[in-house]
């Protein structure tokens, strides 16, 4: 028997048929978000997010206009953010993902935006440990806590910010201020005060952290601040525990060598950096449960 929706595909309009297909071939997005002829990437459900939240936190920061910029977004994803900026006018986005799946999606997302970003298929260390351009602003949503080496991108993304850089983290424990700073902190004599739960630190995810072998490191709420100040950052607004800007205060520079020598790494899969491939066997889960939503958006097409 013909299924239902090709039986009323005569129906519907070629164009919002094409991009059902499109999107049907580029399974589930993590990123949920619609797109301008009203469909949807994805159903919304986790692990998915909608991006226009977190968004809408940041937006007040973000000029209306941003002609002759440059934007760096790192851990782009399917490319809401990066999209957002150009929208404003950005005259170059660079998006760095080392997903394929992600970048595909990217690709699709910027045509039916009708702009164009740079897609980097890239590891967020090695980019950035292999780059020495500088951009306007720069994006770190939802990357830090990914990263084997989180305080190392962040410095090299300190450096490579000129004007503003947007950060959005997980964060565990409580909102709490931490104890007065001190210059020096004594051996022994001081161990309370560094283990108090306002004092800024990370914990380390040997395994996996809501079921996800990419988790490496979970700061706490205070930790962000103090790893931004050291980058010579400075914290200009935090509209959520989550989510902090800043701007540059003390310019730090960089070294550049001839020869980059990076450690292997990773849990499951395959090792890391370089191009990743989501594990096969969540993807393919993931993408049944696409597949039931692009079928409610074909029969809401009718």
């Amino acid at each position: 028997m013909t299924p239902g929706w090709l039986r009323y595909n005569a129906h519907m309009d070629p164009q919002i048929q094409a991009a059902l297909n499109e999107l049907d071939s580029l399974g589930w997005w993590y990123q949920h978000f619609q797109l301008p002829n009203g469909l949807w990437t994805g159903d919304g459900q986790e692990p998915a997010y909608l991006p226009q939240r977190r968004w809408e936190m940041i937006e007040p920061f973000v000029p209306a206009d941003l002609a002759r910029k440059t934007v760096l977004d790192l851990g782009g994803n399917a490319g809401y953010f990066s999209i957002q900026m150009k929208r404003r006018g950005a005259a170059r986005c660079v998006l760095v993902d080392p997903f394929r799946e992600f970048l595909c999606q990217a690709n699709f997302a910027a045509r039916q935006f009708q702009v164009e970003l740079e897609l980097v298929c890239a590891d967020a260390h090695t980019y950035c440990l292999t780059t020495e351009e500088r951009f306007d602003y720069v994006l770190l949503l939802g990357l830090l806590y990914h990263l084997k080496y989180p305080g190392l991108v962040l410095d090299r993304a300190a450096e490579m910010t000129k004007e503003r850089i947007y950060v959005a983290t997980a964060v565990i424990g409580p909102e709490v201020d931490g104890p007065a700073p001190k210059p020096n902190y004594e051996k022994l004599t001081d161990d309370d005060l560094l283990l108090d739960p306002g004092y800024p630190k990370l914990a380390f995810v040997e395994e996996r952290y809501n079921n996800d072998p990419t988790n490496w490191w979970l700061p706490n709420h205070a930790a962000m601040p103090a790893m931004m100040r050291s980058a010579g950052l400075r914290v200009i607004g935090r509209p959520h525990s989550h989510v902090l800007v800043a701007e540059p205060e003390r310019y730090l520079g960089k070294v550049v060598y001839e020869k980059l020598v990076f450690p292997k790494y990773g849990k499951s899969g395959p090792l890391q950096p370089g191009e990743q491939q989501v594990d096969p066997g969540l993807w393919a889960e993931l993408g049944r449960r696409a597949a039931e939503f692009r079928q409610r958006q074909r029969e809401q097409q009718r």
